[in-house]
């Protein structure tokens, strides 16, 4: 839904109103201990937001700001329309609330792209076709949900009569607070300039049905200074200029990860596939001439499909199942985000990791090794046994193969690895082996392998064993 209505510009920078029913607050009689559940949620994100540099930033709930002498009706009306953000506490009662479908109405007129500016809440699970119309068909999202269903459908709320789950409850208010802090702008310069990492990853647009999921992964990547291509507010009219920003994007990539769900996306004008196949198509093609790591996120768990469970594999098969250099992650978005982040964290983009050998017969091993790192994303540089070691300043992790040659060779290449760099060597069984056993130098760490990694997983793992990167989930 759009509205062009002008937005006034004086107070509304920084607010948060939030649209709430009364009696989703009200205390359990004779508890004096336990909040009702939207004053113990404003505490909570107040708290929050100013633990994160954003003490700016106003929540406006009327229980705190409106004066007793004040109109109600008419202080809530313009509250609502100076607000930049709305965050509607959506429960059974408020969807039976006229004055809170009236809170949402009123930020609707006032407000450009009002769905962009909304931050929904759930409570409970209140029937979807009650909730207000900027929450209806193409513009229904997921929301940030605080309560399970579990098998049989009951719902477990995270705070009830008290907090039942620390655990997710503080987990959903830290990223209302981030987004909020995005939304904003109130990021302090050293969150904006001094976090980057120079990392930058390729996350496909997704279809309605997993588009906040999307927006869940660009907030914690973000924060944690991960640039994140492409930035689309709103999609091209058509195919070719599509596939123009998906090319573009791909170019300083070193992953993509792909979210599929059941929707397969629109159809643009020109085009005979949906986005979700297109982007698959021209990433698999920029993967031909450049390797890198490709993850198909296909959950089990589907967002607004209850406890109904579905097989990712057989997802997957849709779209022509799992081709050479992709992964298959099948967890749920929290996991995705915290996976993605320890990967991303495996070696600076500055550091190069060098992969060589002592002697000729080794050098396959190099080219194998040197591939597989190639499609983690790492920066790699193969040195055959013929060719000088190249002193390097961004030298930061040394893999020397060790399968065929001799004592003497090996002495000889170790003395012309640069001096601050962290040499291992990778022994695989055979010839020499009581040279092997009886190796020993300073600065040198030794690792045993009965063979090279034989897919990329074993791979991650080799490199968490010898400290080049954090060892990563099997999949």
């Amino acid at each position: 839904m759009t509205n062009n209505a002008p937005r006034t510009t004086q107070t509304r920078a920084g607010t948060v109103f939030i649209s709430y029913a009364r009696a989703d607050d009200e205390r359990p009689p004779y508890d004096d201990t336990t909040q009702g559940w939207v004053k113990f949620f404003w505490d909570q994100l107040r708290w929050e937001l100013t633990d994160r540099g954003a003490r700016q930033a106003k929540l406006w709930l009327d229980r705190y700001d409106i004066d007793p002498a004040e109109a109600f009706t008419q202080v809530i009306k313009t509250a609502v329309r100076d607000a930049t953000l709305i965050l509607p506490v959506f429960s059974e009662n408020w969807v039976r609330s006229q004055w809170c479908h009236q809170d949402i109405t009123e930020f609707v007129a006032s407000h450009a792209d009002p769905g962009s500016w909304l931050i929904p809440v759930f409570k409970n699970d209140p029937p979807r076709a009650l909730l207000p119309e900027v929450m209806q068909g193409e513009n229904a999202r997921e929301g940030y949900r605080f309560f399970t269903q579990d098998e049989t459908g009951m719902i477990h709320e995270f705070y009830w009569r008290g907090l039942q789950n620390r655990t997710a409850y503080l987990e959903l208010l830290r990223r209302i607070a981030q987004y909020i802090i995005e939304r904003l702008d109130l990021k302090t310069p050293a969150n904006r300039e001094g976090h980057a990492t120079g990392r930058t990853i390729f996350l496909a647009v997704a279809a309605q049905d997993l588009c906040d999921a999307r927006q869940r992964l660009v907030n914690d990547l973000t924060t944690a200074g991960v640039a994140v291509v492409p930035v689309i507010n709103e999609l091209p009219d058509t195919q070719v200029e599509y596939e123009r920003v998906i090319r573009s994007a791909l170019v300083h990539a070193e992953m993509a990860v792909h979210l599929l769900g059941e929707n397969g996306g629109i159809t643009l004008d020109g085009g005979s596939e949906p986005i979700l196949k297109l982007q698959l198509r021209l990433v698999r093609e920029t993967a031909v001439a450049r390797p890198f790591p490709r993850i198909l996120w296909v959950p089990r768990w589907l967002p607004g499909r209850g406890h109904e469970r579905r097989d990712p594999f057989a997802a997957l098969g849709r779209l022509g199942g799992l081709q050479p250099g992709e992964e298959l992650y099948g967890e749920g978005v929290t996991d995705l985000s915290q996976w993605l982040r320890k990967r991303l964290q495996a070696v600076p983009t500055a550091a190069t990791v060098f992969v060589t050998s002592a002697a000729g017969e080794d050098d396959d091993l190099v080219a194998d090794l040197a591939n597989n790192l190639q499609n983690l994303g790492l920066r790699v540089r193969a040195v055959f046994a013929s060719e000088a070691m190249p002193i390097s300043d961004d030298t930061a992790h040394v893999l020397v193969l060790w399968g065929k040659a001799d004592r003497p060779a090996l002495d000889a290449l170790l003395a012309r690895v640069p001096g601050d760099a962290r040499v291992t060597c990778l022994q695989l069984p055979g010839d020499d082996e009581q040279a092997k056993r009886r190796f020993f130098r300073q600065r040198v760490y030794l690792q045993k392998i009965e063979a090279l990694p034989a897919n990329l997983q074993e791979t991650r793992e080799l490199l968490g064993r010898v400290g080049i990167m954090a060892s990563g989930r099997a999949l």
